[in-house]
């Protein structure tokens, strides 16, 4: 069981601590609080604790998703309605290298668009502020770097 004050990764909500134990109905939860909305609480089944909720990334696992990101090609997909099932699927999924997918995709995508004077559509651009907080949200608390710092951070490393 995870203590009171630990700071994990809820799959659809990014960083949260742990702010309470409690049990209603007969079951145990977990009172989660994202670091996105202080005010807001979700509560999580401890019995549902490995499908929704992990530790946080480690330094060296920061590292091997930033080696990853370097690799990811910089083919876009240009059909906007399967772009957005393609990562709406990926986003949901949970897993951080569809995260750091994502992200690493609509980066290009929006440089590509700045470069062509083109709009970036609100589609892309919510996804891509929505994955692009959860990821250095996470990757700050990897590298231990301030979360204001992390994007030009994580930026240089990718380009190494």
């Amino acid at each position: 069981m995870l203590s009171i004050g630990k700071i994990i990764v809820h799959k659809k909500h990014g960083i949260c601590k742990i702010s309470n134990l409690l049990q209603i109905a007969d079951q145990d939860y977990y009172q989660i609080v994202p670091s996105f909305d202080e005010s807001m609480s979700i509560f999580v089944p401890v019995n549902k604790e490995h499908e929704l909720l992990r530790e946080v990334l480690t330094k060296s696992e920061a590292d091997d998703l930033i080696s990853y990101m370097r690799d990811i090609g910089d083919d876009l997909i240009e059909d906007t309605k399967e772009r957005r099932d393609v990562f709406q699927k990926k986003f949901l999924s949970g897993d951080l290298k569809d995260l750091a997918y994502i992200c690493r995709k609509l980066f290009l995508l929006k440089k590509a668009k700045e470069e062509t004077n083109t709009k970036f559509c609100l589609t892309d651009s919510t996804m891509f502020e929505k994955a692009n907080n959860m990821l250095l949200d996470e990757l700050s608390i990897a590298y231990n770097i301030d979360r204001s710092l992390i994007f030009d951070y994580v930026s240089k490393l990718i380009r190494e």
